[in-house]
């Protein structure tokens, strides 16, 4: 939560008000010079007084412990005392009610930034929830962000959690293992949820717990161990995968098709071009329309290298006869953003207002 706290002034201006470190700095650095200029008055008005014991006459006097004087006060050295007592008093008083209120603003704090941070999750719409927010989620979860998908971070590190908000994610504290946890992170109106805890036993856990609160949610989960897979698909993820085994794959394809590992990169990094995906809708205007009626390529700049049926049955490089249904999912090569651009196209024969 941020540190700093914006208080109205009469006048309606809005000013910082300062950290609580530096405030209560400042409070303490106060008493520090009081207790040394009462102790430097009683230094030099009585002069049967060391050092020690004027500071040791500074502290009885201020505390009201009631101990006897070291030496017998002059009239001026009484007069002194009086004074010390009552600074003290009204010093020590700042001290204590600035800590107090230091406590309590931290408290109050918290309480406020936990609620908005909750109101926020709760007005989310197909968000992703990442659990596990270590060296492999970070990296899903700032993908994520970057492609402009709203992330919720679950993890049981409060600097995890601290890390993923200065990143400006939202996140919840917690074990995503936990049914009420999930249901904190806003699963009832999730898209999808990313299981990435540090062992396959908790990613079994975390994906049944989301099975159980949403079966129709898409759920990913990073397997440690090829052999975990199984286990993991039974459990209810829709796709497994597995960090050492990508990567041998990923090593072979460099030596075997260069050429392909650089153009998936460049897609990635949406250099010159993307690769994209992009949902037929029921009522979009591209249902009923073929591939050679849309010009696809002509219009939006981008090739359809494959499509996806409603019931799973992929179709690699379809004709331009190939006619658009409801439900399906175009896999696209080309300019960065045409899935977008293809969302607003009307169609020829569409109507034109």
């Amino acid at each position: 939560m941020a540190e700093r706290l914006l208080r109205i002034s009469p006048l309606g201006a809005a000013r910082r008000e300062r950290p609580w470190r530096v405030r209560l700095a400042s409070r303490l650095a106060l008493l520090l010079v009081f207790l040394a200029v009462a102790s430097v008055g009683y230094y030099l008005i009585e002069p049967a007084y060391s050092w020690p014991d004027s500071l040791y006459m500074t502290f009885i006097t201020i505390s009201t412990t009631g101990y006897g004087e070291v030496h017998p006060l002059s009239g001026w050295g009484r007069v002194w005392t009086v004074m010390v007592l009552v600074t003290g008093l009204v010093i020590g008083t700042i001290v204590l009610t600035s800590i107090v209120a230091i406590v309590v603003e931290g408290r109050l704090r918290s309480l406020l930034g936990r609620r908005e941070l909750e109101r926020k999750i709760a007005n989310l719409t197909g968000h992703v929830i990442v659990c596990g927010f270590g060296s492999a989620g970070s990296v899903v979860a700032a993908q994520l962000k970057a492609e402009g998908r709203q992330v919720v971070v679950v993890d049981t590190s409060p600097e995890q959690t601290a890390a993923a908000e200065e990143q400006g994610m939202l996140y919840v504290l917690g074990d995503a293992q936990d049914e009420s946890v999930l249901q904190a992170a806003g699963i009832a109106k999730a898209g999808h949820v990313v299981a990435s805890l540090t062992t396959d036993a908790e990613n079994v856990f975390v994906t049944l717990s989301a099975r159980q609160l949403r079966p129709d949610i898409q759920v990913i989960v990073r397997a440690q161990h090829a052999t975990s897979e199984d286990k993991l698909l039974k459990a209810g993820a829709n796709r497994v995968i597995c960090p050492g085994v990508m990567g041998a794959m990923r090593m072979s394809d460099i030596i075997v098709r260069p050429a392909l590992v650089d153009f998936v990169d460049m897609a990635h990094k949406g250099v010159e071009l993307g690769m994209e995906q992009l949902e037929v809708r029921g009522d979009s205007p591209l249902v009923g329309k073929t591939l050679a009626e849309l010009a696809l390529r002509r219009h939006a700049g981008v090739l359809v290298v494959a499509v996806r049926r409603a019931g799973g049955e992929a179709i690699y490089t379809p004709g331009s006869d190939f006619r658009l249904q409801a439900g399906d999912t175009l896999v696209l090569v080309g300019a960065r953003g045409a899935a977008e651009a293809i969302e607003r196209l009307q169609p020829p024969g569409a109507d034109q207002t």
